[in-house]
């Protein structure tokens, strides 16, 4: 069998079939995917095995390599096949499995093209985008630690998170493998990409989830429009395939106003790496064009100008809210806080993470707010507005900032969270939440 590097070398790389893709990436990164399979599984969803489309059994990626389902090798994978999807024209494989009434539109679906086609021409670009969406989550495994720890002589790595760990396995050499089958420019590229993903999660601005301050090391980018194009195009491809550990058929993240926001965004951080916009100015159009989305299906109209709107913006974002019906529960929530709990919340929500104004950032919120609806779904109007209203006022008590390490920006992991808004007593009497602390 022809290598992976040589098809996308020779130009052939999207008339692959997708089973063959597959193989062929196992084939070209065995040690890599394998490290993925040990990352483990996430309790999301309700249950179910995740749905594939391959074959007559429709298999997912990771079971058709192996005959089992591994969360991040179905994920790393689509991302892979969903670059396929998108330079072989493939609309409906890549909408395959998306809602309805929230599926990529053709349109949407060719500005995504318009973006990506004309870098990945160049094989040596697609290669490195390939490179980039394979190591991504090897932060994730949980042997990565240990063998960083090991590679410096037992000093450990001080990471707080995958990526800054994956950064931490770039530097001592543990991806010297993957990376070496760059031409040195995309090595280097790749590199700059992973140092600045450390630091800086493009998604999570897209969902309120971080701070105006989260962005400073954007800057890095400046001069290095290739590095920054192709870490645009790993997130992309990145959020594509990130459902894929509950629904592998196609890129059902990928939905018509996820893949909006990215495109509306991508001239935005153009503009602050051009030093044309401060890291504020930038932050509040992410999000006001979030609110214009809305306000297009009937939703009342909010402006960053606004502390309030600002935060409740945020509150939008982070729970992905799409709709107008649900956007009104989450305002009826927000507003029906008591003030002192409301004016918290504003306050920390609209905290810049500068040098003169610290910030928490609420890491895991979004999938907290997807996990109660979606246990919620079927509950009454009155249930799920009980849900938002102990949520943000969850919010408001962890938002409160505390610089005892002197970091201007603190993340706070809620993912804990997430285990008790999905037990059958939340849905039962969603107060339990009230009197929770986060652990420090």
């Amino acid at each position: 069998m022809e290598s992976l590097v040589n098809i996308i070398n020779n130009g052939s790389f999207p008339s692959l079939d997708d089973a063959s893709l597959i193989q062929l990436l196992y084939q070209a990164f065995a040690s890599e995917i394998d490290r993925l399979k040990r990352v483990p599984p996430r309790h999301e969803g309700d249950g179910s095995p995740p749905r594939g489309s391959l074959g007559a059994e429709g298999l997912t990626p990771s079971r058709l390599l192996f005959g089992e389902d591994f969360c991040e090798v179905n994920r790393s994978i689509t991302n892979i096949l969903a670059v396929r999807w998108v330079l072989a024209d493939q609309y409906d494989a890549l909408t395959l499995g998306q809602s309805p009434t929230l599926r990529l539109s053709r349109d949407t679906f060719c500005a995504f093209q318009a973006y990506a086609q004309p870098i990945l021409a160049h094989p040596e670009q697609c290669l490195a985008l390939v490179v980039a969406l394979i190591v991504g989550d090897m932060g994730k495994d949980p042997q990565m630690e240990d063998d960083v720890a090991a590679k410096r002589e037992g000093k450990e790595p001080g990471n707080r998170n995958h990526d800054e760990l994956l950064a931490h396995a770039v530097a001592v050499g543990l991806l010297d493998a993957p990376l070496g089958i760059l031409p040195a420019p995309q090595r280097r590229d790749v590199i700059l990409g992973i140092d600045v993903g450390a630091t800086l999660n493009i998604p999570q601005l897209m969902q309120g989830e971080n701070v105006p301050g989260s962005l400073q090391c954007i800057l890095r980018f400046q001069d290095n429009p290739s590095a920054f194009h192709l870490k645009y195009l790993e997130i992309l491809f990145d959020v594509a395939g990130s459902a894929a550990h509950l629904d592998a058929r196609g890129a059902v993240s990928m939905i018509e106003p996820v893949c909006r926001s990215i495109l509306q965004a991508l001239p935005i951080l153009e503009e602050v790496i051009a030093g044309r916009t401060s890291l504020r100015q930038a932050y509040d159009h992410v999000l006001q064009n979030r609110g214009q989305m809305l306000a297009a299906k009937g939703f009342s109209s909010l402006s960053t100008d606004s502390p309030s709107d600002r935060a409740l913006l945020r509150v939008l974002a982070m729970g992905r809210v799409a709709d107008p019906l649900l956007a009104e529960q989450f305002q009826d929530a927000f507003y029906s806080l008591p003030d002192a709990t409301r004016s918290a919340l504003v306050h920390g929500l609209n905290a810049d993470g500068c040098e003169d104004e610290p910030a928490v950032v609420l890491y895991y919120m979004p999938s907290v707010f997807v996990e109660a609806l979606r246990v919620l779904h079927d509950a009454q109007r009155q249930t799920r507005q009980t849900a938002l209203h102990s949520l943000m006022g969850f919010m408001a008590r962890t938002l409160q900032v505390s610089l005892d390490g002197g970091d201007w920006i603190v993340e706070r992991d809620v993912s804990p969270v997430r285990e008790i808004v999905a037990s059958p007593a939340f849905c039962q009497d969603p107060h339990i939440l009230d009197d929770y602390v986060l652990e420090q």
